[in-house]
């Protein structure tokens, strides 16, 4: 079922951005912070969001207008999340071990990423605002770790990375600003639907904000004719 939605989105978009039914298709280039809550269902009083991580996102995208103020925007391309480890290790003694056993604290996870999502336009101006709202697939195709040095040797932590859900859900609320027809900026949240991992012992779930700057290729082409 997950891989039947990945590769269907996959279909759309090509269809969509070959067909002459399409409206626009564009790409869009960025970057946000992605985070993830650790519930840990034993201790809750230390359950806390880690810290934010800088990740990239490229997407393709292909947009049909259902009405003069409603489209449909279907997209698909590449997310990193993660985030950055802050737990803090101490010795037998309870003395805090210096940070400095941390060569890099980088979690991050590779995806790729598909969505579906409204577009809103209510105002036809020459830079015209939009709201999106949707759905977004994330599948896991790789990941890295945090690593620390233990006994002068550099260990790569994936304990419970590599039991991931490689499919996770998350809701897609966006704003944006689109300059004639062409250029446009998304600023984006997706706050988690599902979880990538849950056992009677710890919950994980992710967030991510952004911001991109897309073209909408084929106006672009039609311009420079």
């Amino acid at each position: 079922m997950k891989k039947i939605i990945v590769i269907g989105l996959i279909l759309l978009i090509s269809g969509l951005s070959q067909a002459q039914i399409v409206d626009n298709y564009g790409i869009r280039i960025g970057g946000g912070f992605s985070n993830q809550y650790w519930e840990l269902n034993a201790f809750s009083n230390l359950s806390d969001w880690k810290d934010n991580k800088l990740s990239l996102s490229i997407y393709l995208n292909a947009e049909k207008e259902l009405t003069d103020f409603l489209s449909i925007r279907p997209e698909i391309g590449y997310l990193q999340k993660g985030y950055v480890e802050n737990i803090i290790f101490t010795s037998a003694e309870g003395d805090v071990i210096h940070d400095n056993i941390y060569v890099n604290k980088n979690v991050i996870l590779h995806n790729l990423s598909g969505d579906i999502g409204l577009k809103i336009s209510p105002f036809n101006f020459v830079v015209q605002p939009y709201l999106i709202v949707g759905v977004r697939a994330d599948y896991m195709l790789d990941y890295k770790g945090a690593e620390i040095k233990v006994n002068e040797k550099t260990v790569e932590i994936t304990d419970i990375i590599k039991d991931y859900n490689k499919f996770t859900l998350s809701g897609l609320i966006g704003i944006g600003l689109e300059y004639q027809n062409m250029l446009y900026l998304d600023i984006e949240f997706n706050p988690a639907l599902s979880k990538n991992y849950d056992n009677k012992g710890i919950s994980i779930k992710d967030r991510y904000i952004g911001a991109t700057i897309g073209v909408n290729m084929n106006t672009l082409i039609q311009k420079n004719k």
